[in-house]
């Protein structure tokens, strides 16, 4: 049985319910893409998913009647005769545009449905806000648990902790400045894994001069530097993003026959370097691998 008297609450519910449904889908797709996509993507896809969801809810109506949301809460969509509106008309009435055609219709349903819908709902919310650091759990980077047994490192001065396979080697060093004579004093930890895997963390003070620039500016042109002047060195790709309130630039290069994968990051006055040095037939597992976002600052 129908009622004509609809609940306002249930029509918001199970269009919410449906654009979570739609966007996790989205998101699941990207997943099998060759591309790597960055937060912002994705704040931009939940932007972007009403709009993108009205030719698939028109679709939908005009084959079934109804959405996967509104099926949930009884929910469907005829015309004045009964019958399913056709996909012109389902495509007018999920543009909102003036006299909409199509009356929606609710049948009585359970109270388990109705939870059922508030706690899917639930659930896409809590996937969106707290995603990042359920991936964090997953992988064993919660409150400061190394995954796999890793060993986690923290310089006596503090400043930052990171995990390793194995426990780091700590060396000082100097950069030379191009076309000034001028050297940089910085620290470096290496650990090796497997006698294959070189993880790399390295640290120095930038001069003051350098920082007017601005972080961005300052990223790219490490980048360049660093891509410059190694031996054999070609840039694959690179990212710049915002990790825990600092701008970061993530890239991938060709070191002679080998990869590395790695993430520039300024914190304060300190530029940090951490990389992945492995040979190519690695390349699968190091997308999956855990070094780069075990980095915390303190």
């Amino acid at each position: 049985m129908f009622y004509f008297e609809i609940n306002r609450w249930f029509r918001a519910l199970a269009r919410f319910c449906d654009y979570c449904l739609f966007f996790l889908t989205l998101g699941a797709v990207t997943l099998f893409l060759p591309f790597f996509y960055g937060p912002l993507f994705y704040y931009l896809l939940g932007l972007a998913t009403p709009f993108l969801w009205v030719s698939v809810e028109a679709w939908l109506i005009s084959k079934w009647g109804t959405t996967p949301g509104k099926a949930l809460l009884g929910l469907s969509v005829r015309d004045a005769l009964g019958f399913k509106l056709p996909f012109s008309a389902s495509l007018r009435r999920a543009f909102f545009l003036p006299g909409r055609p199509g009356t929606l219709l609710q049948k009585k349903t359970s109270w388990m449905r109705k939870l059922c819908a508030i706690a899917a709902s639930a659930a896409f919310v809590m996937t969106a806000i707290y995603g990042n650091y359920l991936t964090l759990w997953s992988v064993g980077l919660d409150e400061g648990i190394s995954p796999q047994e890793w060993v986690q490192y923290s310089p006596d001065d503090g400043g930052f902790k990171i995990s390793f396979p194995t426990p780091p080697e700590e060396n000082v060093k100097e950069l030379v400045i191009p076309d000034s004579g001028k050297v940089l004093p910085y620290e470096e930890l290496t650990s090796t894994e497997n006698e294959k895997i070189l993880y790399s963390v390295s640290h120095m003070e930038l001069p003051r001069r350098w920082r007017i620039a601005g972080n961005t500016t300052l990223l790219k042109g490490v980048l360049e530097l660093l891509v410059k002047h190694t031996e054999g060195g070609e840039l694959i790709e690179k990212e710049l993003k915002k990790i825990s309130g600092h701008r970061v630039l993530d890239y991938r290069m060709k070191q002679g026959g080998e990869e590395v994968k790695g993430r520039l990051i300024i914190v304060g006055p300190t530029l940090y370097k951490l990389s992945i040095t492995y040979p190519p037939s690695h390349a699968e597992e190091m997308q999956q691998n855990p070094f780069l976002d075990s980095f915390e600052t303190s």
